[in-house]
């Protein structure tokens, strides 16, 4: 966290930076599978309970947040509001 700044302005950005570790060690292993390993993460579904479907819906960010309850749509939203905050303080 940067001086001059309340840690609850930026909650979810806070929240990333605790996994942010985590976070790269398991997105690149996910990577590797994916690329090296040509794994591909599937589904099944009610309408076809025996076939396998590709998951092709879902970024390995996607992934990593769903299991770190990171909400990507706020993290979207604190950077807006972070770069407001240094227009604004670039124009005094």
């Amino acid at each position: 966290m940067s001086e001059g700044r309340k840690k609850e302005e930026y909650p979810e950005h806070d929240k990333m930076h605790l996994v942010k570790d985590k976070t790269q060690f398991m997105g690149e292993f996910l990577e590797w599978l994916q690329t090296e390993q040509e794994i591909v993460f599937g589904e099944y579904t009610d309408k076809n309970p025996d076939t396998l479907f590709p998951i092709s819906h879902r970024s390995v960010e996607e992934w990593l947040a769903l299991y770190f309850d990171i909400n990507l749509n706020k993290i979207e939203e604190e950077k807006l509001q972070m770069l407001k905050k240094l227009r604004e303080d670039n124009s005094q």
